[in-house]
């Protein structure tokens, strides 16, 4: 059985192990960092969406009107933050070069059978797993989430409604979703993730939660998921490939809508 578990489910990488091993945070101080890095753009796009004085003070500035000032922040917040932040860091602070940022961050492993198998059966698996856990507690949960004011999704939001963010013009559009599927993947699972190799074995449960805690202007919606969002780190954990990751996020975030909200009627009312 443990064999069958080595060869099938869990992948060893000595590269990814040794990045892991050699660049975690070592000091108190440094651990705390990056623990906290995790939830530090979460907390800006907060202040930046969620506080209405705020919101409307920044997004005067440029002169954007409707939803234009959040298509662009979206855009800045994952495609600088997320992907150019890692790869600064690296280069920088660490002196990587440019072969090595790609095996750190888990890009230099592109398999056709990740993308196109592993990753739609590590999804599947992650819906029938927290099919319990979403249909007795999901709701509820959400529900006590949306009653905390503070907590509350403004109406002015991308997130108050799909409509709103996918309504976005197409060439930004593009820009979102690399974002948000490539971005947020090379920053959680592919920077982070080693970063906090220091947590041993509950590295991959620590990653998920810190994951699904970072998404505070949109809590109602994203802390409820918090069953599903462990298969985020869990996924990594074992297959040790961001590109398994991409496309899982891109099924979770697509697919994982029909199924929850629509097919179940999850969070409809």
């Amino acid at each position: 059985m443990k064999l069958l578990h080595n060869r099938v489910i869990s992948v060893t990488d000595p590269t990814y192990d040794l990045y892991a091993e050699k660049y975690q945070a070592k000091t108190i101080k440094s651990k705390i960092s990056y623990l906290f890095a995790y939830l530090l753009p979460g907390i800006l796009a907060y202040i930046f969406i969620n506080i209405q004085p705020v919101h409307e003070f920044f997004s005067s500035l440029p002169g954007l009107q409707g939803y234009d000032f959040q298509y662009y922040m979206f855009v800045v917040f994952t495609l600088l933050w997320h992907i150019a932040f890692p790869i600064f860091m690296l280069r920088k602070k660490e002196g990587l070069r440019w072969k090595q940022v790609i095996e750190f961050l888990s890009l230099n492993r592109f398999s056709f059978k990740e993308v196109f198998l592993i990753a739609p059966l590590a999804f599947i698996v992650s819906v029938l797993f927290s099919l319990p856990y979403m249909i007795t507690l999901y709701e509820p949960f959400q529900k006590w989430l949306s009653a905390v004011p503070l907590l509350q999704i403004p109406p002015y939001s991308i997130f108050a409604s799909y409509e709103a963010f996918y309504g976005a013009p197409v060439m930004i559009m593009t820009l979102m979703m690399i974002g948000n599927f490539v971005g947020e993947e090379i920053y959680f699972r592919g920077y982070l993730m080693k970063k906090t190799a220091f947590l041993g074995k509950y590295n991959w449960i620590v990653n998920s939660i810190l994951f699904c805690a970072y998404h505070l202007w949109q809590v109602p919606q994203s802390w409820p998921l918090i069953v599903p969002f462990l298969f985020f780190g869990l996924t990594m954990q074992l297959r040790k490939n961001l590109y398994t990751m991409i496309v899982f996020h891109l099924f979770f975030n697509l697919a994982g809508v029909q199924i929850y909200h629509i097919l179940l009627g999850l969070g409809a009312g």
